[in-house]
């Protein structure tokens, strides 16, 4: 990453599936579910995972566990259990890993390993994401960030669920974490239902990270996600290894 392209702005990241595929962080929960059935239950259910990850590729994102757990258990056992079913997933260490461009950028900017700019001082990088507090620090901590971002929202964290992008108040601690005169801030983000309508209206740049299935290997989560109202995001990248030239036009 060029200092050139970052003199002027303050860079912001969204995590699943911007930096690493969040369809891998899923599987990897799916995983620890079905071992906790399994364990905890006292029945086989073999191939539980297996079948969850099959209704995650349909589209099944809302209701998927009690799903499962209704096919195997039936409806009354699936609601006796659903709650910590979820917990066994939401509550796992996960196994996940940044996606190889996002590695590559995170390492120009000095968030990883010793950088590629020979020890120059860089501008402050955030991070603003979704989900349970809990579950996103543990993503973090796998991905081997702990600690790298000068400033990280987690947006339940703020008080729950109702904070969810586009609710602004994340965006607006970022500000004041990391606002300047004469600084832009940018957001990569990869979901455009949610991710760009505050950064468009309060002034940012904001930027989609939207990678070929073909060249990635990995489907987005939300791929067929709709452009929300106010939502289209000002630039388009197949990788991060295009941000440093988007910032410098």
């Amino acid at each position: 990453m060029e200092c050139a392209a970052l003199s002027r702005y303050r860079l912001v990241f969204d995590l699943d599936d911007t930096l690493y595929p969040e369809r891998q962080f899923a599987l990897s929960g799916f995983r620890a579910a079905a071992h906790w059935a399994r364990e905890t239950l006292g029945q086989p259910l073999e191939g539980l995972e297996n079948e969850m990850a099959g209704l995650l590729d349909e589209g099944h994102l809302g209701g998927l566990f009690g799903q499962v757990l209704g096919n195997r258990l039936g409806a009354e056992a699936a609601e006796r259990h659903r709650e910590a079913f979820i917990a066994a997933w939401r509550d796992h260490e996960p196994e996940i890993a940044l996606f190889d461009d996002a590695h590559r950028c995170l390492t120009g900017l000095g968030l990883l390993g010793p950088g590629v700019l020979g020890g120059a001082a860089l501008p402050p990088v955030g991070l603003i994401s979704d989900g349970t507090a809990s579950m996103q620090a543990a993503k973090v901590r796998a991905l081997g960030l702990d600690g790298a971002f000068a400033h990280v929202v987690f947006t339940h964290g703020l008080g729950g669920r109702q904070f969810a992008k586009p609710h602004p108040a994340s965006f607006e601690a970022m500000e004041q974490a990391l606002g300047a005169p004469g600084i832009t801030l940018v957001y990569i983000g990869d979901n455009p239902s949610k991710d760009f309508v505050t950064p468009n209206a309060r002034g940012w740049l904001s930027v989609q990270i939207d990678r070929p299935e073909a060249e990635s290997g990995h489907r987005r989560i939300h791929h067929a996600a709709a452009t929300a109202p106010g939502g289209a995001p000002q630039r388009h990248i197949r990788s991060l290894d295009e941000l440093a030239e988007v910032l410098a036009r």
